[in-house]
């Protein structure tokens, strides 16, 4: 893996130049909508922007939304593309040299591409990034309603403080600042710039350079110090628009979006009707299937030794070996389809 981030200052410019081409439209949209995954997470990140499509019509007809994918392909291209005329993929890599340090590198370069989110606001009025394991349920344009001066985020319920998403919190770093989660965030041209929004994006990335040998939560690290450095005035989102996945019954019910954060995810522990429908959808367009999982080997050689491996039901209930309650649970909710 560490390979991979070997560099060099004129490959992350031509990276750059590239970039840019893909996503400076000419485009009557003042919103963009933003989603990132490297290809072996492209299966939920096909679902959540097909339930943005559905759930967020308003304002996914209004805007330009871009799936940066570190990886992709003609294939993944045309499938994204299927979803609506407004989605384009961008074939993303690292625009700036990063050291390979081990926490750095435990996460894809997709990862960092919600850093891009800042300098789209020199062509956009309106930013919206979502996490690519996440499901839409409601309208959302009305987030950039909870966005009054320029950025909007959660606050991140286990990363309480800045402290948190560091080994070692740098010079300079006030580790007491709110921690805020980097899975949903809205920006607006409210936010305060040095000059640019392109400069808050190279920021970024320089810092995570700087920082790369204390950064636990890499992207989240560096987004969670720009609010201080820059002075921002962060409007708090409700949890309603980044809901975890455990939730009750009645919050998920009133949920904007729900996010899977943590190892419990969508595909291997919770039944979800519509992820499922969707996911279901991916699949049948040759979509690969989910690759993520862990699973016994009892299950695996389960599911080859009667060929169900290749069906969507088994690629997506929980282990039932390791989980057999929840298997059960998933098996039954499946069968009523039950919303959640």
């Amino acid at each position: 893996m560490a390979l991979e981030w070997q560099y060099t200052k004129e490959q992350c410019a031509e990276t750059r130049r590239r970039i840019n081409r893909e996503t400076e439209l000419n485009s009557p949209h003042k919103t963009a909508v933003v989603l990132t995954c490297s290809r072996a997470f492209t299966f939920c990140t096909y679902v959540s922007v097909a339930s943005l499509l559905k759930a967020s019509s308003k304002l996914a007809q209004a805007s330009d939304i871009f799936v940066f994918i570190w990886g992709a392909d003609a294939p993944l291209r045309q499938i994204f593309s299927s979803l609506a005329p407004q989605v384009r993929v961008v074939n993303f890599d690292m625009p700036y040299p990063v050291p390979a340090r081990p926490y750095i590198t435990l996460f894809t370069p997709a990862s960092y591409a919600r850093f891009e989110c800042f300098r789209l606001l020199d062509h956009y009025e309106r930013v919206l990034f979502l996490d690519s394991d996440v499901l839409v349920r409601r309208e959302l344009d009305s987030v950039f309603e909870q966005t009054r001066h320029g950025v909007a985020l959660t606050l991140d319920p286990v990363m309480t403080t800045t402290a948190r998403n560091f080994f070692s919190v740098p010079q300079g770093v006030n580790p007491n600042a709110p921690g805020y989660n980097a899975g949903v965030f809205a920006l607006t041209r409210d936010l305060p710039c040095p000059g640019n929004y392109a400069a808050i994006t190279d920021w970024l990335y320089e810092k995570m350079a700087q920082w790369a040998d204390v950064l636990f939560l890499p992207d989240q690290a560096v987004i969670n110090v720009a609010a201080e450095h820059f002075e921002w005035n962060v409007s708090v989102l409700p949890r309603d628009y980044n809901r975890p996945a455990s939730s009750s019954y009645s919050e998920l019910k009133r949920a904007f979006i729900i996010h899977s954060t943590g190892p419990r995810k969508f595909w291997c522990y919770y039944y979800f009707r519509d992820w499922y429908h969707w996911y279901a959808q991916w699949i049948a367009k040759g979509g690969a299937p989910v690759s993520v999982r862990k699973d016994s080997e009892l299950y695996t050689a389960f599911c080859r030794k009667f060929g169900l491996q290749k069906k969507v039901f088994f690629q997506l209930m929980p282990d039932c070996f390791k989980h057999p309650t929840k298997a059960l649970r998933f098996a039954l909710k499946a069968l009523v389809k039950a919303e959640f």
